[in-house]
């Protein structure tokens, strides 16, 4: 068999990763404390789920290293920062302008999300904006690609964490 080959039948499609498999439930459990709280210092993450220190810190680096815990963060107040108003836009365009698409979205710092999605539209992307006049900055710089959709958003709920359970079903266990 060519070594060139994925574990799997079939050559590996280009951005997609393969399941990650042999996670335990502590190591479940650490993915849920960790999304929790980030800074939870590993004597304590031990505490709670019955492991010493050192066997926490092993698993963590372990997790680190398969790409499983992709990186730690601060979750920060928009509006304490000047940020007030965030809204959705979608995009509907051609094939030929999505390269051209994605290279505008990065030069325009106020969008903080981009989605490639089917259907109707092309791209759904966030936007995190101090004011309405920044927000027609967008709205005109990628109007060009096609038709672009605004809306404002109220309200946002808490980001729920990956729960256990929807870890389990992905890799197909029960």
């Amino acid at each position: 068999m060519d070594s060139k080959r994925t574990e799997s039948r079939g050559a590996r499609l280009p951005g997609v990763r393969p399941a990650v498999v042999g996670l335990d439930d502590r190591d479940f459990a650490i993915l849920e404390a960790l999304q929790e709280d980030g800074r939870l210092p590993l004597s304590e993450l031990g505490r709670r789920i019955g492991l010493s220190q050192p066997a926490v810190s092993e698993r963590v680096k372990r997790l680190e290293e398969r790409g499983v815990i992709a990186g730690y963060g601060a979750r920060i107040d928009l509006a304490a920062v000047g940020l007030r108003m965030t809204a959705i836009i979608r995009l509907k365009t051609t094939h030929e302008h999505i390269r051209p698409c994605l290279n505008a979205f990065e030069a325009l710092p106020y969008i903080v999300e981009v989605h490639r999605v089917t259907g109707n539209d092309c791209f759904v992307l966030k936007a995190i904006v101090p004011a309405p006049e920044h927000l027609a900055i967008i709205v005109d710089a990628i109007g060009r690609f096609g038709e672009v959709t605004t809306s404002l958003v109220l309200r946002s709920e808490p980001e729920r964490p990956i729960s256990r359970e929807l870890m389990i079903a992905a890799r197909g266990r029960d």
